[in-house]
């Protein structure tokens, strides 16, 4: 009578198994820190991951999704997803292609889809209801969308109280631009201070009289209207 059970096998290999270094071990894809770009002096106030910015009015098939941050100088949206319909390549030296200025918003609206509810925010004021979407009105006439669908509710409602403090200051000399301007007028200033004493030994030299003439030039520029 024959057996059932398989044959036991013969063969033994001599030969270790491969050893796992630490690229093996670590072949997962590293998730990207989205870091947003500051000028120098800027902090970051607030910021809320998992946020879809809404690019076109009829379809989600353009949103984006990124990380939202608000800065004492800016919002920004960070996200390593290409901007769709896109025809111009343009680049701003201190604005992304997500960013929009405080002293640019004109409106902030909350809007809660789940209770019907939506909200003027202005400075100093609460916010009873966790939103699910950030509309902001603003005064070069863009309206810029974001959903807080996959968001933290409570990040998303201190993010919006943030933009809506930062971007309407009791005082305008609050405004971040002021300061950085403050920053780069003094640097400019003590700049052309040493400049003129390096040179007070030799006074009528032509390198005084082109150092003279830059202060000159460099206050028109500096001129506010």
């Amino acid at each position: 009578m024959f057996s059932l059970k398989p044959p036991r096998p013969t063969f033994r290999s001599y030969l270790l198994p491969p050893l796992q270094t630490d690229d093996n071990i670590n072949s997962e894809p590293k998730i990207k820190k989205l870091e947003p770009v500051l000028l120098p002096g800027e902090i970051v106030v607030n910021e809320v991951n998992f946020v879809r910015k809404c690019i076109a009015t009829d379809t989600s098939q353009y949103d984006l999704w990124g990380k939202l941050i608000c800065s004492n100088f800016k919002i920004s949206f960070i996200t390593d997803d290409p901007m769709p319909l896109q025809k111009f390549h343009y680049r701003n030296l201190l604005l992304g292609d997500h960013d929009v200025p405080l002293t640019c918003i004109e409106q902030i609206v909350t809007v809660n889809d789940h209770k019907r509810k939506q909200k003027v925010l202005g400075p100093n004021q609460k916010l009873k209801f966790n939103p699910t979407e950030l509309i902001i009105y603003c005064k070069d006439f863009r309206i810029v969308r974001f959903r807080f669908d996959e968001s933290g509710p409570e990040s998303a409602k201190k993010v919006c109280l943030a933009i809506a403090h930062y971007s309407q200051p009791t005082d305008l000399q609050l405004l971040f631009a002021f300061e950085y301007i403050g920053k780069k007028y003094h640097n400019s200033v003590s700049l052309l201070l040493i400049s003129i004493f390096s040179c007070r030994e030799s006074m009528q030299t032509k390198h005084f009289r082109n150092t003279i003439k830059q202060i000159f030039k460099w206050g028109q520029n500096m001129v506010v209207y």
